[in-house]
Protein backbone atom coordinates (compact mmCIF):
# COMPACT_ATOMS: atom_id res chain seq x y z
CA UNK A 1 0.00 0.00 0.00
CA UNK A 2 1.05 3.66 -0.40
CA UNK A 3 1.56 5.76 2.07
CA UNK A 4 -0.47 8.59 0.70
CA UNK A 5 -3.62 9.65 2.60
CA UNK A 6 -7.09 8.40 0.74
CA UNK A 7 -9.32 10.90 -1.27
CA UNK A 8 -12.17 12.02 0.42
CA UNK A 9 -15.64 11.02 -1.22
CA UNK A 10 -16.30 14.31 -2.10
CA UNK A 11 -12.96 14.97 -4.25
CA UNK A 12 -13.81 11.56 -5.84
CA UNK A 13 -16.94 13.04 -7.29
CA UNK A 14 -15.99 16.32 -8.15
CA UNK A 15 -13.20 14.72 -10.21
CA UNK A 16 -15.63 12.54 -11.83
CA UNK A 17 -18.37 15.59 -12.71
CA UNK A 18 -15.32 17.40 -13.80
CA UNK A 19 -14.21 14.70 -16.30
CA UNK A 20 -17.97 14.46 -17.65
CA UNK A 21 -18.19 18.55 -17.96
CA UNK A 22 -14.76 18.87 -19.57
CA UNK A 23 -16.16 16.23 -21.85
CA UNK A 24 -19.21 18.06 -22.89
CA UNK A 25 -17.45 21.13 -23.27
CA UNK A 26 -14.74 20.13 -25.72
CA UNK A 27 -15.08 19.99 -29.37
CA UNK A 28 -14.59 16.70 -31.17
CA UNK A 29 -13.38 18.13 -34.05
CA UNK A 30 -10.22 19.58 -32.29
CA UNK A 31 -6.98 17.98 -32.68
CA UNK A 32 -6.54 15.87 -29.04
CA UNK A 33 -3.35 17.11 -27.66
CA UNK A 34 -1.76 16.29 -24.19
CA UNK A 35 1.61 16.76 -23.16
CA UNK A 36 3.59 14.67 -21.27
CA UNK A 37 6.76 16.30 -19.92
CA UNK A 38 8.16 19.34 -20.10
CA UNK A 39 11.98 20.14 -19.07
CA UNK A 40 13.60 23.71 -19.01
CA UNK A 41 17.10 23.79 -18.64
CA UNK A 42 18.61 27.44 -17.82
CA UNK A 43 22.65 28.47 -17.87
CA UNK A 44 22.59 32.15 -17.04
CA UNK A 45 27.08 33.07 -17.99
CA UNK A 46 27.12 37.56 -17.27
CA UNK A 47 24.64 39.09 -19.27
CA UNK A 48 23.50 35.88 -21.66
CA UNK A 49 20.96 33.25 -20.18
CA UNK A 50 20.58 30.15 -22.36
CA UNK A 51 16.92 28.84 -21.61
CA UNK A 52 16.15 25.44 -23.11
CA UNK A 53 12.66 24.25 -22.70
CA UNK A 54 11.73 20.51 -24.39
CA UNK A 55 7.59 19.86 -25.02
CA UNK A 56 6.78 16.07 -25.44
CA UNK A 57 3.21 16.11 -26.58
CA UNK A 58 0.99 13.11 -27.82
CA UNK A 59 -1.83 13.68 -30.35
CA UNK A 60 -4.58 11.51 -31.23
CA UNK A 61 -5.63 12.06 -35.25
CA UNK A 62 -9.46 11.30 -35.36
CA UNK A 63 -9.76 7.55 -36.93
CA UNK A 64 -6.84 6.18 -34.91
CA UNK A 65 -8.69 4.16 -32.56
CA UNK A 66 -10.39 2.29 -35.65
CA UNK A 67 -6.95 1.22 -36.84
CA UNK A 68 -5.99 -1.21 -34.05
Amino acid sequence: MTNEPRKPLMRCLGEFFGNIAEGIRTNPAEENRQEVSRTVEEHVDGDVTLRRTTIEEIEIHPGSEEQS
